[in-house]
């Protein structure tokens, strides 16, 4: 029977710097979803997109804590794109 690889967990200093992210971008109006972002045996590198005019951020969930937080720095230093993807269904 193969074992579940688990990574190392993060240091309790990252884990509250992404608390502190997820809660700013809540506070934004953004939901923060971590998923495994692969189709068709391509990695997507996830991102920011209106889903009935509410905003949504993507992560792989199977990156590092160092590199959500690098990402959602990223997409929460700046104010919110008008040309972001849209879907209205």
């Amino acid at each position: 029977m193969k074992s579940k690889k688990r990574g190392k967990s993060a240091s309790p200093a990252l884990q509250e710097r992404l608390i502190q992210l997820e809660d700013t971008a809540s506070k934004r109006g953004i939901q923060v979803h971590y998923d495994r972002l692969e189709a068709a045996g391509l990695k997507l590198k996830g991102g920011i997109c209106s889903i009935k005019g509410d905003y949504h951020i993507f992560v792989d969930k199977r990156k590092s804590t160092a590199d959500k937080i690098d990402f959602l720095q990223d997409h929460l230093s700046d104010p919110i794109p008008k040309d972001i993807p849209q879907i209205d269904e």
